[in-house]
C-alpha cells in the first residue's frame, strides 16, 4: 500500500512539487518509479526494465505492451505504438508483427528527426520522404531505405542491451498484470517472453 489514497489530487500535487525543493523527500522521489517502489515495499510497481509504464495499460492495449516489454529503451510506449487494435481478435502472430511494424516506424521517424505523431502521414509517404532525403543529401536511397533504418536501429539497440547485460527475462511484464483483471472486461495479460520469440528471431537478426 502507497502513502496516499488513489485518486488524491491534492496529495501528488503536493509530492511534483517537493521535487522542486532540494529536501530528502525530493532526493528520494527523484529517484525514480522502480526503487521508490521497492523502498516502500510495494508489490504492485508498473514498470518494465525499471522505467514506468505509461497510462497505455498492456492488459489492454497488447500490441503496444508487447512493445513496451521488447524495446531496449524500457516500457517506452513511444517507441512503437499501437493502441487502436482490437488484439483479443487478431491471432498472436498479427499482434506480433503490428508491436514489429510500429517499432520499425518510430525508429525510422527518430532516426530522420521526424515526429512520431506525424506517423500517421509519414509512415505512408515512405517514397516522398525518400525523395526528399535524396534531394537534400545527393544521395540515391530507394524506399526499402526507411525499413532498413528502422530495423537497423532496433538491432543495435538490442544488442547493446544485451551487451550492458539484459536479457529477455527483463522483458516480462510486472506479475499483477497477469493476476489482476482489469476492468471493465476482466482482461489479464497474455503475453511472456518466451511467446516473443518470433520478434526476438527478428531483432536479433545481424546482431
Amino acid at each position: 500500500k502507497g502513502e496516499g489514497p488513489w485518486g488524491d489530487y491534492a496529495f501528488m500535487e503536493a509530492k511534483l512539487k517537493a521535487l522542486y525543493t532540494p529536501s530528502e523527500e525530493a532526493r528520494f522521489l527523484a529517484q525514480g518509479t522502480a526503487r521508490v517502489g521497492e523502498a516502500l515495499g510495494l508489490k504492485r510497481v508498473p514498470v518494465i526494465k525499471r522505467q514506468a509504464i505509461s497510462a497505455y495499460d498492456p492488459r489492454v492495449v497488447e500490441a503496444t505492451g508487447i512493445t513496451m516489454m521488447t524495446t531496449a529503451q524500457g516500457a517506452d510506449h513511444t517507441a512503437g505504438n499501437a493502441p487502436r487494435l482490437e488484439t483479443r481478435a487478431m491471432g498472436v502472430g498479427e499482434i506480433l508483427e503490428a508491436s514489429y511494424t510500429a517499432q520499425v516506424n518510430a525508429a525510422a521517424n527518430d532516426s530522420l528527426g521526424l515526429c512520431v505523431f506525424g506517423g500517421s502521414v509519414t509512415n505512408k509517404q515512405v517514397a516522398f520522404i525518400t525523395e526528399s532525403v535524396n534531394a537534400a543529401l545527393g544521395t540515391a536511397l530507394t524506399p526499402a531505405f526507411w525499413r532498413e533504418l528502422g530495423e537497423g536501429v532496433l538491432r543495435l539497440e538490442h544488442r547493446f542491451n544485451h551487451l550492458a547485460g539484459f536479457s529477455h527475462e527483463d522483458d516480462c511484464l510486472p506479475a499483477f498484470f497477469y493476476e489482476e483483471p482489469v476492468p471493465p472486461k476482466g482482461y489479464t495479460a497474455r503475453f511472456r517472453p518466451e511467446d516473443l520469440a518470433p520478434l526476438y528471431e527478428r531483432l536479433h537478426q545481424g546482431s
